[in-house]
């Protein structure tokens, strides 16, 4: 190669890297915003990982926090794309798609800057996925893959999730402290979804300490599974659950290790029918190595310690 050839290769390279890498993050934060915020959210994350970053950091990303927030999806212009146009495979791709340009822009950065090559894994610790998302397992499995360090995910409804694709997930997430869950699915029986899910949680998340269920159904069976499953727990909130009675005297007369549980929004089965209770706290305080309950369910009964029996026979009482 001639020395104005080796000059003019040169110099083509040094072009190249400032056209696609080296371009000031401000005039092409302006730029985006002259594109269609859809068309930019499918398309620039593919492109370039530095494009997509600085274009999915003030939508979806906190990258100073590592943290993906997807709730922005149920808001305009992107509602209606994810959520309502086309049928809902059409949505599904749709969503994959994005994951896929997600998680290729927020990739380490030593990973390569082409999109299908080896498995991408990101530096994200949260996740937070809104309400009726159209998430498949094929996207929650892919997302755990890439995201092996994650801490904390919020999973408010996953009706097409499986158990064996929540198990698969819960692999790559030995780190996981905090967790919200729905345990249901159209496609499982609750009780083997339920037993499953429970049962590689206990083993893959041993430093999970901060559990949300949401439509739990806390009867004699899953209270038992629980106790007996999840020793690490600090903190259980229940939101939109069902409670019976024999759970609820299964759960406190035997789980020692809890601080604090929380009820939101849920439903008790008492002799009389169904009490929806909109909230409760109940806090466990040792008092001489003996476990005692306190809740602030009843005004005059705030700072008064009960028994396990004691409480349950407490919160029947309507």
């Amino acid at each position: 190669m001639t020395c104005k050839m080796r000059k003019s290769s040169e110099k083509h390279k040094s072009v190249s890297v400032f056209q696609w890498v080296d371009l000031p993050k401000d005039p092409l934060t302006e730029v985006f915003k002259l594109c269609n915020p859809t068309d930019a959210l499918m398309t620039l994350p593919l492109v370039c990982k530095y494009w997509g970053r600085i274009f999915l950091e003030p939508i979806i990303c906190k990258q100073k926090d590592n943290c993906l927030n997807f709730m922005p999806l149920r808001e305009k212009p992107f509602y209606e794309f994810f959520y309502q146009s086309e049928d809902k495979n059409t949505r599904a791709m749709r969503l994959m798609k994005l994951l896929v340009g997600v998680m290729h822009a927020f990739a380490c950065d030593n990973q390569s800057d082409a999109v299908g090559n080896d498995v991408g894994v990101t530096p994200i610790i949260k996740i937070i996925f809104p309400h009726d998302l159209p998430l498949h397992e094929r996207h929650f499995v892919y997302v755990a893959e890439r995201c092996p360090q994650l801490k904390s995910i919020i999973l408010p409804c996953a009706r097409d999730v499986t158990g064996k694709g929540i198990t698969r997930a819960m692999r790559f997430w030995t780190g996981m402290e905090e967790m919200t869950l729905a345990l249901f699915c159209r496609r499982l029986q609750y009780d083997l979804q339920l037993f499953g899910t429970i049962k590689e949680i206990r083993k893959s998340c041993k430093n999970l300490h901060c559990l949300q269920l949401n439509g739990f159904d806390l009867n004699s069976k899953s209270a038992d599974i629980l106790v007996r499953s999840l020793k690490s727990l600090k903190l259980l909130c229940l939101s939109g659950a069902y409670i019976h009675k024999q759970g609820l005297q299964i759960f406190f007369s035997r789980y020692n290790e809890l601080d604090k549980v929380k009820f939101l929004g849920c439903i008790f089965f008492t002799s009389e029918g169904r009490e929806l209770v909109s909230e409760i706290n109940i806090m466990r305080i040792q008092e001489r190595r003996k476990t005692r309950w306190r809740t602030d369910k009843y005004p005059d009964d705030i700072g008064k310690l009960h028994t396990a029996e004691e409480l349950v026979d407490l919160l029947w009482k309507w």
